[in-house]
């Protein structure tokens, strides 16, 4: 059946296309949408909420929120922005449906004001149960983790925490080294620490190193990165709650509680909103901590870890981190360098990748091309070494059963950031004059003849990558099977 074309629409007409027109839309995204009128109505429920909440949108729409969900009036989100007009910024919320059904939702629920007049209310929300549990599931996977190779390393039956410890750190470089002692000494105490590193750099492997090599390394280590969970529900995670203390808030342990003794990394703590940080921040100095909505002082006994991705100066004047809890968690601070500082340490780390990603059923042994060494110690890491396990991982893949890993077998991206990165080293520019150009065709031509067509070697020689030649050969028009005759 063929789509109508546009014709004129009348008053009634265009309203009616118009709420279809936004219905479709609505019911289409990933986000559940509730809107509800200024006496708490439903007028609108989307098909994701329906989903979440087990509910379909003809057994809810006309209803009130009453009708709908078992809480008291006074605890409803949307029924304290009918009154006020205030909007409530993303919090996390559980809550029960008439039908039993047990919801955990993060939603911002916002009023639809004209002239000051409230028109309607409505949330936007998408699913937590996932994120709960998986933190739950994480601190309880750490708990009863038995890692017999890190045990037999440790000379130990006991179950571990964390899955590193120093030794498992690569490096030649002095300033790496100087990192680790500095660690190494930092361990045995109880001061907080603060690591500083760009992303990539192994803060986390070295705060694992850390625990296990302490007197808690018998207690559990928790790692939670700060800028993954909002921030209610982080607040929760991190203090617990007691019953009532937010919409159907049920008694929870939070990290602090079950951490007990143990080691809690704050990961990118740069990203934790500045008043959990307050919060944070009382229970460092009083060594006290109270749940959500409880009065009662519980004793902080674990060792906070944190790190930050960003120049802690840089911080401070941005005012990511309140500068007295920098002060707080930095009474023992250590900087992991980035990758381009320590440039020794690319052949290890890449035998190491390499020796980790190969397939155990390879026929010999993958090794890196003695050109692309060289490109790589040239290379400025900017995912530092992250990045570099991706690229070797990658290549091992691409490789196939070949022996030698090339340029061929690259990433795109980092093929382009490379050669873009030595034309800069270089100054080569992108568009030459028509005398620059001769002396450039005159210097491929010569490469090509040398080699008798041979692109990996012609490039070599040239100081450049292979496919690099390639678009310059195609650009100045010569063809390289003319030299292989």
């Amino acid at each position: 059946m063929g789509i109508r074309r546009h014709i004129p629409w009348a008053s009634a007409e265009v309203l009616r296309r118009k709420v279809h027109i936004y219905e479709t839309i609505l019911n289409s995204i990933h986000e559940g949408v509730l809107i509800t009128d200024p006496n708490g109505y439903v007028i609108f429920y989307n098909q994701e909420i329906a989903l979440l909440e087990g509910l379909s949108p003809e057994d809810v729409v006309g209803k009130h929120l009453s009708e709908i969900y078992s809480q008291p009036p006074d605890t409803s989100e949307h029924l304290r922005v009918s009154k006020t007009a205030t909007p409530i910024k993303e919090t996390y919320q559980k809550y029960f449906t008439r039908k039993g059904l047990e919801v955990h939702l993060v939603a911002s629920t916002v009023p639809v004001l004209m002239h000051n007049e409230l028109l309607a209310v409505y949330s936007v929300c998408r699913e937590a149960t996932h994120l709960k549990e998986m933190l739950l599931r994480t601190m309880q996977i750490q708990e009863i983790k038995t890692d017999l190779t890190e045990g037999k390393k440790q000379g130990s039956t006991h179950p571990t925490r964390a899955n590193f410890v120093f030794s498992d750190i690569i490096s030649k470089s002095k300033t790496m080294e100087n990192v680790i002692r500095g660690a190494q000494r930092a361990m045995t105490g109880s001061a907080n620490i603060l690591i500083y590193g760009e992303t990539g750099t192994g803060k986390e492997l070295l705060v694992q190193s850390i625990h296990n090599g302490s007197p808690r390394q018998q207690h559990p280590f928790v790692a939670i990165n700060c800028s993954a969970i909002p921030e209610n529900l982080l607040e929760t995670m991190l203090f617990g709650a007691v019953k009532g203390a937010y919409t159907g808030a049920v008694p929870t342990t939070g990290i602090f509680e079950y951490v007990d003794e143990g080691t809690l990394y704050l990961d990118e703590i740069n990203s934790m909103s500045l008043g959990l940080q307050a919060k944070l921040l009382r229970a460092l100095q009083e060594r006290n901590y109270r749940k959500v909505g409880s009065v009662t002082e519980i004793p902080l006994r674990c060792r906070i870890i944190s790190s930050i991705n960003v120049d802690p100066l840089a911080c401070l004047q941005k005012k990511l981190l309140r500068e007295d809890l920098f002060y707080r968690l930095s009474v023992i601070s250590l900087t992991v360098p980035p990758l381009r500082e320590r440039r020794e340490d690319i052949p290890c780390l890449t035998e190491h990748f390499i020796r980790k990603h190969s397939p155990a059923h390879s026929p010999h042994k993958k090794e890196l091309e003695p050109e692309l060494a060289r490109i790589f110690q040239g290379y400025r890491w900017a995912g530092n070494i992250r990045e570099l396990e991706n690229a070797i991982e990658s290549m091992i893949c691409m490789a196939g059963e070949e022996k030698w890993l090339t340029c061929e077998h690259l990433p795109m991206y980092l093929k382009q950031q490379m050669e873009q990165e030595r034309l800069k080293a270089n100054k080569i520019p992108s568009q030459l004059s028509p005398s620059l150009l001769d002396t450039e065709t005159s210097i491929v031509t010569d490469a090509l003849k040398k080699h008798r067509g041979n692109l990996s070697r012609a490039a070599k020689e040239l100081g450049i990558l292979r496919q690099s030649l390639q678009y310059r050969i195609k650009k100045l028009g010569i063809d390289p099977e003319q030299f292989r005759r």
